[in-house]
C-alpha cells in the first residue's frame, strides 16, 4: 500500500491553503469594491431634486446611520434599504424597511414597511405595512396596512385596513376596512366591518356590518346591518335592518324603520314609515266583519302602514281583533280619491286572547268622496279570508268570526273561510 510522502503532503496542504486564502481576498475585495462603488455612485451621480440630492441606492440600519450619512434628510432615493428605520427627504422608487420608513418631503413609488410608513408631503404609488401608514399630504395610489391607513390631505385609489382608515379631507378612493371607515367628503366606495362616516357630502356606495353616516347629502347607496343616517338629502338607496334616516328623499328607504322630512320622488318601505311633512289619516269604519273599527295610517300616498283594531259585538260573543297593513292610492284628485288596502288582523273569540293562529286577512278597495280638504266619507268592497288553527292549547278549535261564508275548507291542521264584505266610513287627514 502506497503512503503520501511527508513532503508531498506539506505541497498539497500549502495549496490548498493558498487557494483558500486566496478566495477570502477575493471576497474581502468584491465586498470592499461594492461599497465602493455605492458610496462613488451616491456622490458621482447625485443630481440636484431643488435643494434635495437624488441617490440611486441608499442602504441604513437606523436614521442618519447608512450610506446617506447624516445626510440623509436631504436626499431622494431610488432604491432604499432599512435594516431597522430609514429617514430620507424623499422617494422616487422603492423602499424596504425592517420595521419603518419616514420620507420627510414626498413619496413616488413604493414602500414596505414591517411596522409602518410615514409621508410628511405627497405620497404617490403603494404602500404597504404591517401596522400603519401615516401620509399628511395628499395620497393618491394604493395604502395596505395590519391596522391602519391616516391621511391628513385628499385620497384617491385603493385604501385597505385590518381596523381602520382615516381620511381628514376627500375621499376618492376605495376604502375597506374591518372596523370603520372615516372622512371629510367621500366620492367613492365605503366597506367596513362596523362603520362608514363620512363628514361631508357623499357620491357613494357605503356598506357596513352596523351603520352607516353621512353628515352631508348623499348620492348613492347606504346599506347597513343596523342603520342608516344622512343628516342631509338622499338621492338614491337606503337599505337597513332596523332604521333609515333622511332629509329630504328622492329615491328608496327599505328598513323596519323609515325616517324623513319630505319624499320628494321614491318610497319609504317598511314597519313604520314616519315623513314629517307625508300622509296621515285616521279612519273611523264599519263593516260584516269587524262591527267598529278605528285605523291609523302613516307614509307616502305611494305606501303606508295601517295600524288598525276593531271589534264584532253583534254575535253571539263578543270579539276583537288588531291588525297592520300596508296600502296605496290609486287616485287622489281633489274631490275623490281610491286606495287599495291589505290589512291581517289577529283575532280574539270570546276571551281576552286567543293563543293559536286566528287570522282575518282583508283585501279593501275604498272610494272616498272629500268633503273638505280635511275630512271625507268612503265605501268600498272587500275580499276576506279567515285562516285558523284547528287546535288551540291541545284542544279542538273552531272560529265562529265568519259571518257568512262563499268559500270554505277543513284541513288536518288549518281552516279556512272566505267571502265577500263591504266596508263604509269617515276619512280624517
Amino acid at each position: 500500500m502506497n503512503k503520501l510522502q511527508p513532503s508531498k503532503f506539506f505541497v498539497v496542504s500549502k495549496v490548498g491553503f493558498q487557494n483558500r486564502k486566496l478566495v477570502l481576498e477575493m471576497k474581502t475585495t468584491l465586498t470592499t469594491f461594492v461599497i465602493f462603488i455605492t458610496l462613488f455612485a451616491n456622490q458621482l451621480l447625485a443630481q440636484e431634486y431643488g435643494s434635495l440630492e437624488k441617490r440611486p441606492l441608499s442602504i441604513s440600519l437606523l436614521p442618519s446611520i447608512g450610506t446617506n450619512g447624516a445626510n440623509a434628510g436631504n436626499c431622494v432615493n431610488l432604491v432604499s434599504f432599512n435594516l431597522i428605520s430609514g429617514y430620507s427627504a424623499a422617494l422616487s422608487g422603492i423602499e424596504f424597511g425592517g420595521f419603518s420608513n419616514s420620507e420627510r418631503d414626498f413619496v413616488r413609488g413604493a414602500q414596505f414597511a414591517g411596522f409602518g410608513n410615514y409621508v410628511g408631503g405627497e405620497f404617490t404609488g403603494f404602500q404597504f405595512a404591517g401596522f400603519g401608514n401615516f401620509n399628511k399630504g395628499e395620497s393618491i395610489g394604493f395604502q395596505f396596512a395590519g391596522f391602519a391607513n391616516w391621511n391628513h390631505d385628499r385620497t384617491g385609489g385603493v385604501l385597505a385596513a385590518g381596523f381602520a382608515n382615516f381620511t381628514k379631507g376627500e375621499s376618492v378612493a376605495l376604502q375597506f376596512a374591518g372596523f370603520l371607515n372615516y372622512c371629510q367628503d367621500v366620492n367613492g366606495a365605503q366597506l367596513a366591518g362596523f362603520s362608514n362616516v363620512a363628514k361631508g357630502d357623499g357620491k357613494v356606495v357605503q356598506l357596513a356590518g352596523f351603520s352607516n353616516t353621512t353628515l352631508g347629502e348623499v348620492k348613492g347607496l347606504q346599506m347597513a346591518g343596523f342603520m342608516n343616517h344622512s343628516k342631509g338629502n338622499l338621492n338614491g338607496t337606503q337599505i337597513a335592518g332596523f332604521l333609515n334616516i333622511a332629509k329630504q328623499v328622492d329615491g328608496l328607504q327599505l328598513g323596519f324603520i323609515n325616517i324623513a322630512d319630505t319624499i320628494k320622488s321614491g318610497i319609504p318601505i317598511g314597519f313604520i314609515s314616519i315623513v314629517k311633512k307625508g300622509f296621515r289619516e285616521f279612519e273611523i269604519s264599519t263593516g260584516e266583519a269587524l262591527n267598529t273599527q278605528v285605523a291609523f295610517k302613516i307614509g307616502t300616498e305611494k305606501f303606508y302602514n295601517i295600524f288598525a283594531i276593531g271589534s264584532q259585538f253583534l254575535g253571539s260573543d263578543f270579539m276583537w281583533g288588531f291588525g297592520y297593513g300596508i296600502g296605496t292610492h290609486l287616485a287622489n284628485t281633489e274631490k275623490f280619491k281610491t286606495q287599495l288596502e291589505l290589512v291581517s288582523y289577529q283575532i280574539n273569540e270570546g276571551e281576552t286572547w286567543t293563543n293559536n293562529y286566528n287570522s282575518l286577512n282583508q283585501l279593501k278597495l275604498t272610494f272616498t268622496k272629500k268633503v273638505n280638504e280635511n275630512f271625507g266619507v268612503f265605501i268600498g268592497p272587500t275580499i276576506n279570508l279567515m285562516i285558523s288553527d284547528n287546535y288551540s292549547d291541545g284542544k279542538v278549535f273552531k272560529s265562529e268570526f265568519a259571518p257568512y261564508d262563499i268559500y270554505s275548507h277543513k284541513g288536518t291542521h288549518t281552516s279556512l273561510k272566505g267571502w265577500f264584505g263591504l266596508t263604509t266610513g269617515v276619512k280624517i287627514n
